[in-house]
């Protein structure tokens, strides 16, 4: 129910955007920011729940909540990223965007770099 009510209101946003893009383009980037804001907070939380079981998940399967850490953190950049770049493509610049986007791929990189880490130990112990 909520996807469909947030559906509704980037729906009905759409139309004010396109006029205001015509005769104050700052003004519809400005509307679209605060809509996807909207959108990102609702999101966030109905996520809640979710993030709680989650966390149940990893401690009856007894990995550390560290590594769920690491995933929600990537998963915020890459959202972040992507929220980001779109905003700048829709203010007109391409290559703003572009910038944006391979920031929050090297953030990702950055961000997992403790579970390659891991993986790499694993594999070495395995191998070795």
């Amino acid at each position: 129910m909520e996807l469909i009510r947030l559906a509704g209101l980037c729906a009905a946003c759409l139309m004010p955007v396109a006029l205001l893009r015509k005769k104050a383009p700052e003004h519809a980037l400005v509307l679209t920011a605060a809509v996807l804001a909207v959108v990102l907070a609702r999101c966030l939380g109905a996520a809640a729940p979710a993030l709680a079981r989650l966390e149940a998940l990893f401690d009856r399967a007894g990995l550390e909540s560290a590594r769920l850490g690491i995933l929600l953190r990537l998963a915020g950049a890459s959202v972040a990223a992507r929220l980001c770049a779109d905003l700048c493509r829709d203010g007109g610049s391409q290559a703003m965007a572009s910038a944006v986007e391979t920031a929050g791929s090297l953030a990702s990189l950055l961000i997992a770099l403790p579970l390659l880490e891991e993986v790499a130990e694993l594999l070495l112990g395995f191998f070795g």
